[in-house]
């Protein structure tokens, strides 16, 4: 694979964002530009993990990163073009045109939220490949706080879906947004998730529990005090019976405390 001189490829970054007016001519500069760094020749003899069935340019990350790099200031000035942009990456076969169309997708700003939800559900139903899926959940929960009603709306979206792999993403993705440093709204995690936990089944308990642990991380007291809230006021058998069972995954303290609960109602 080509070395790397950051230099020369900042030069040819900003010259790639004279470009932005013209999406199609974009994306040409833009694949001459990957095309530098491309290696798509595997030695013989080599052993490389085979990690997706998608062809490859087998660019560097450090590329693809310096790309990326570019993405906030095309998404947010000229959000039209961006989405054309991203449409035609998307539709390319390689793997890093594919990743470059998601990290552009979940730059765009909080107006423009329809287009990534028309969007992230059926590009993740359009694959099954894992290395897919990975790229979207690395990037939640956005970076930038505008953009933090849109993630919230994706979610709530995915999370009520019909289709069972879109809900069971949505889980992980909530899990991935509540472990994150800055997030502290809990009220509206316990409020998304409350009607999930009154319906709880063993086909749920797997995804919920991810939930559940990643709680308790951020907060095992509000944490207690919600599942308590709601064992003592929902009329739910299999909500009462899910809680009976997380119990174990809190301090002693919190479980005794929580046993007692029980045992009081």
């Amino acid at each position: 694979m080509p070395a790397v001189d950051l230099t020369a490829l900042n030069n040819r970054l900003q010259s790639l964002s004279l470009y932005r007016n013209n999406p199609e001519t974009y994306i040409d500069k833009l694949e001459d530009l990957l095309g530098m760094y491309s290696s798509k020749k595997i030695q013989l003899g080599e052993n490389i993990p085979l990690q997706t069935l998608l062809p490859r340019l087998n660019v560097s990350n450090l590329v693809l990163e310096k790309v990326i790099e570019t993405f906030p200031a095309l998404a947010n000035e000229l959000p039209e073009n961006a989405l054309s942009v991203l449409d035609i990456l998307w539709g390319k076969e390689e793997l890093e045109f594919k990743i470059l169309a998601i990290n552009l997708l979940l730059n765009l700003p909080a107006e423009k939220a329809d287009a990534v939800n028309q969007r992230l559900p059926l590009w993740i139903t359009s694959t099954d490949e894992g290395i897919l899926h990975s790229v979207i959940l690395a990037q939640f929960p956005f970076s930038n706080q505008a953009t933090v009603k849109n993630l919230r709306i994706f979610i709530e979206r995915l999370i009520h879906s019909d289709e069972t792999d879109l809900r069971s993403l949505a889980f992980r993705i909530l899990a991935k947004v509540i472990e994150q440093k800055k997030f502290s709204d809990l009220p509206w995690v316990f409020n998304l998730i409350t009607p999930f936990l009154e319906k709880a089944s063993i086909n749920t308990y797997r995804e919920l529990n991810a939930v559940m642990k990643a709680l308790i991380k951020k907060s095992e007291i509000e944490t207690t005090s919600f599942l308590c809230d709601l064992y003592t006021q929902s009329s739910s058998q299999k909500a009462q019976k899910y809680i009976r069972k997380v119990i174990p995954l809190f301090s002693e303290e919190n479980q005794t405390y929580l046993l007692q609960v029980l045992h009081n109602n």
